[in-house]
């Protein structure tokens, strides 16, 4: 063999060890950010359903046809948002495919996460032509601590599907300005345009793009252009079907309050909305002053040399924050979920361009990394345990609860022991509706252990009045547990003796749920069977409640009225034989809220009657009841 012939036989197997160094690197490259997603909210993954969750979950049940499942998937639902993919066809496909496993769900969660990871290394990768750079933009992202509630809240997904959609859509229109191939800038579309499926925030989309071009790729400025059309028809499709709220936490307030919002999401975004254990005073205001300086002021000298790539990772952060901006009363950390993915590519960025600089610059960058990471991963590893115990306590309440369901399928369940985390991330959503169990309410006096959240709901709303829980137990129509540790405690043989022991125990209560059969004792004639929480009356029928305590106190009715030939029907109510003022209510209404005042002859009573007669009854097809009006509640407050 000649010479020649050795040197070109040997060339491959002297290039292998390279080739095999340069593609594990490579692996380890893509692999590590993915692996760090799982090793950082390791718990998440085998978190429970919570909250929100199962609203979610009981979409299936509003599900009979193809007309339906277009309403269930699209109809204004959660404070008007329309997010078909990332919650509706979540919830609805997972469920029909797993029942009410929470794993699967988790797998979808972590999996899209770590295709956002993939995709922020590789948008880093693209926009500074720097492995490193794309690493550790990944990994700042991660370790942020308001990525906690996206890594252990399924129904926090909308969040991990829209970073998605904004990163791939990125990365298209990055390599169509680097490529100008057309496939790439219509693959920009598709993803931009399923973003709307996700999250409403999708639509500033366009705002990045534009700026991106406008700053780093000037001839292609223009192509950006038409993505405004889509954003603005959604924006007026989605003020049409669920018009703005005026009053409430989502209610939009452009006033002097923004710029507070603002600062605000930048604390959190840099030292997170939770301050972890030693951090607190001087030292938390020290550690978010120097973020603050470092950030802004590499920014404030790439600018001056003329390098907007730090400019546009700023922009990312004010620009998709801005939606959230006018919402003031509902800040919340996992909202920064999208933003923070520019902090973390300027973070990046930033530590690249340090690290060729002498070795004084490298130590005081490596502080500065130090001072972000530490706390958040401190955060990190507190806060997702915590959100999977408190799912795992719900898995414990609600699967206890469905088992006494079938063990008492034709009683009520009244729970003893709940607690504030245990009420707002489970009972709060009526979770056991989804195993039959319609008839489940706290314990008298529960409500004094809770944590009020009044812009959220009301708590006493889920008590079950003491008369009543003494009623019930006395005629067997109750079963009651105490919510423990591992879990439910019947306890109702003793619960009788604990109801008597209390003061007042007995007295009537001032809101009557005639809807509810554990309430038909404080009823008299003239009202038919309850009807899945309302009960119909005919011509006349009368209630007892408890009296007022003082003048200023008014009689609260909630109530429906059905379609008949008639315009309207007079409402006449009657306290205690005195007449109030006579309405009249609009038919087809299904909803109605009527406010009376009290005679002053009421104050101070323990109980009063309550009589309603209206002037006309219905009939409806086959049923031969004659109807007059439906109710719900009645409430003295």
């Amino acid at each position: 063999m000649s010479t020649a012939d050795r040197t070109a036989y040997s060339a491959p197997a002297a290039g292998l060890p390279a080739i095999l160094r340069r593609t594990s690197s490579e692996v380890a490259y893509w692999l590590l950010p993915p692996l760090l997603c799982f090793a950082a909210f390791w718990p998440g993954l085998w978190v429970w359903f919570q909250a929100d969750d199962f609203a979610w979950l009981s979409l299936p049940f509003s599900v009979h046809d193809w007309h339906s499942l277009m309403h269930a998937l699209f109809a204004p639902m959660a404070q008007g948002s329309i997010r078909p993919l990332s919650e509706r066809a979540f919830f609805l496909v997972l469920e029909s495919a797993f029942g009410l496993h929470a794993l699967p769900f988790r797998i979808c969660v972590f999996l899209t996460q770590c295709a956002n990871v993939t995709l922020l290394a590789a948008v880093m990768r693209r926009l500074t032509g720097s492995r490193a750079a794309g690493f550790w933009a990944a990994v700042f992202w991660l370790v942020n601590a308001n990525l906690v509630v996206v890594m252990a809240w399924s129904s926090a997904y909308n969040q991990v599907l829209c970073a998605f959609f904004f990163l791939g859509a990125f990365w298209f229109l990055l390599r169509y300005v680097q490529t100008g191939k057309i496939s790439n800038y219509i693959c920009q579309w598709i993803l931009f345009l399923f973003g709307f499926g996700a999250l409403e925030v999708n639509l500033v989309y366009p705002a990045l793009a534009a700026f991106y071009t406008f700053l780093l790729a000037r001839r292609h400025f223009r192509a950006t252009l038409p993505l405004f059309i889509p954003s603005a028809i959604f924006a007026l499709a989605d003020r049409m079907a669920a018009p703005a709220q005026i009053t409430g936490p989502y209610a939009l307030h452009f006033d002097r309050a923004v710029p507070a919002t603002f600062f605000t999401y930048w604390h959190w975004a840099l030292v997170s909305a939770y301050v972890p254990p030693g951090f607190y005073g001087r030292l938390e205001v020290l550690l978010f002053a120097v973020l603050t300086i470092a950030l802004l002021g590499f920014v404030a000298v790439r600018a001056f040399r003329r390098d907007w790539l730090p400019v546009f990772c700023l922009a990312w952060f004010a620009i998709v924050l801005a939606p959230f901006l006018p919402v003031r009363d509902h800040i919340s950390d996992y909202y920064l979920t999208v933003p923070t993915l520019g902090l973390a590519m300027l973070g990046a960025y930033a530590l690249v361009r340090a690290w060729r600089k002498p070795l004084a610059w490298r130590a005081l960058t490596v502080a500065v990394v130090a001072a972000y990471t530490i706390p958040m991963v401190r955060l990190d590893r507190t806060l997702t345990p915590w959100w999977a115990r408190r799912s795992w306590a719900v898995e414990r309440m609600v699967l206890g609860v469905a088992r006494a369901h079938q063990l008492h399928p034709d009683k009520a369940i009244l729970l003893d022991g709940v607690d504030s985390a245990l009420f707002w991330g489970g009972v709060f959503h009526h979770p056991f509706r989804l195993f039959g169990a319609f008839d489940v309410y706290l314990t008298p006096g529960s409500e004094n252990h809770i944590e009020a959240h009044d812009a959220t709901g009301s708590v006493s709303s889920y008590v079950l009045p003491a008369g009543v829980a003494l009623h019930a137990a006395k005629s067997d129509h109750i079963v009651v547990y105490r919510v423990g540790y591992k879990s439910l405690k019947a306890i109702t043989s003793n619960y009788e003796s604990t109801i008597l022991a209390r003061p007042n125990g007995d007295e009537v209560p001032r809101k009557v749920d005639v809807g509810n059969p554990l309430m038909d004792y404080l009823l008299g004639p003239g009202w038919y069977l309850a009807e899945k929480g309302f009960r119909w009356m005919s011509h006349a029928a009368t209630l007892k409640i408890g009296g007022p305590t003082s003048g200023a106190e008014r009689l609260y009715i909630w109530g429906s009225a059905p379609f008949g030939p008639q315009a309207a029907v007079l409402l006449k109510v009657t306290v205690d034989g005195m007449a109030l003022p006579e309405t009249r209510i609009p038919l087809g209404q299904d909803d109605f809220r009527l406010s009376f005042p009290l005679p002053h002859e009421a104050v101070g009573k323990n109980q009063i009657l309550v009589g309603l007669e209206v002037e006309r009854t219905f009939r409806f097809g086959a049923d031969t009841r004659d109807l007059g009006l439906s109710f719900g509640t009645f409430e003295v407050r």
